[in-house]
């Protein structure tokens, strides 16, 4: 994951400078004011040129001095509703829309990958690049995208629950790719001339995944799970609200933003000694659902 650098805030970018700010941390909120698409934030993504790129559910903005640049269907997206954003090794970027599949752009143009290419479904959570590929999640399992040839791969193996086969996040460890489902657990990817999906763990609500240090972080419903991929088992659990993404600061620091939706939990947490803290206060950070 050298290239996915993500950020779940934008205050993560000053984390360095606690030590000379103590407990009062400067932070700026964007807005459509501000020339944001849409106030509804799904993503955060910085480039290989630490440019900011983020997705909302109105299109793309890109965070260049300090002025945001738009991108929309408009400028040819096959969707407004950007809920993934990552960027492959020849520089190109790669958006995951929920109802119109991927868009690859390049700098200049965009070009478009729906089930007419053999995606596996329009609606597309996650995007995640790794070697030449790019995966992607779906409400109804994985595709694997050739980088150069834009050959797509849909494996056929599929576990569906109630209709769906839902792709909560994609990571990879030990130079193995996995994905997380909604209600079917975590699965390996074979990927070898006919990718092929391996069942790993069977563990219900995963909603998203974190990867630090050798440890895995599997977000549950009001807990967090730490699993061990090699003997396909939990190894402790601890409390929380529903974690939807992971960041760890220079510091080596663990953040986790949290929305409970079925209760008032969420914010910004510090992860430590199998603990979460809230820090929403020492951010700025009013919303409960991040």
């Amino acid at each position: 994951m050298r290239f996915q650098r993500k950020l779940f805030l934008v205050a993560l970018l000053f984390l360095p400078f606690l030590a000379i700010f103590g407990q009062e941390l400067h932070t700026i909120n964007y807005t459509t004011a501000d020339g944001l698409t849409n106030n509804a934030v799904r993503t955060l993504f910085l480039d290989q040129s630490d440019q900011l790129w983020v997705g909302t559910e109105n299109g793309i903005s890109i965070f260049k001095n300090e002025l945001f640049h738009n991108l929309s269907s408009a400028n040819g997206l096959s969707h407004n509703s950007c809920w993934d954003i990552c960027q492959d090794s020849n520089g190109n970027m790669w958006f995951a829309s929920y109802g119109g599949g991927v868009s690859l752009y390049d700098g200049k143009k965009i070009k478009v990958f729906t089930t007419k290419n053999g995606l596996a479904e329009n609606k597309t959570r996650k995007v995640f690049s790794y070697r030449n590929k790019i995966y992607i999640g779906t409400e109804f399992g994985i595709s694997i995208i050739d980088i150069n040839s834009h050959r797509i791969f849909t494996p056929k193996e599929v576990f569906p629950h109630f209709g769906v086969f839902i792709v909560t996040d994609i990571f990879v460890f030990n130079n193995q790719v996995y994905f997380s489902t909604l209600n079917e657990g975590i699965f390996k990817v074979e990927n070898n001339e006919s990718p092929k999906v391996i069942p790993i763990l069977k563990n219900k609500n995963t909603y998203s995944i974190g990867v630090f240090h050798n440890e895995i972080f599997s977000s549950n419903k009001g807990y967090v799970d730490l699993l061990n991929l090699h003997s396909s088992e939990i190894k402790k659990s601890f409390n929380s609200t529903i974690f939807w993404e992971y960041a760890e600061d220079s510091k080596n620091q663990l953040y986790a933003a949290g929305w409970g939706i079925f209760d008032n939990s969420g914010g910004l947490f510090q992860i430590k000694d199998g603990k979460t803290i809230n820090v929403s206060q020492e951010f700025g950070i009013d919303s409960k659902s991040l």
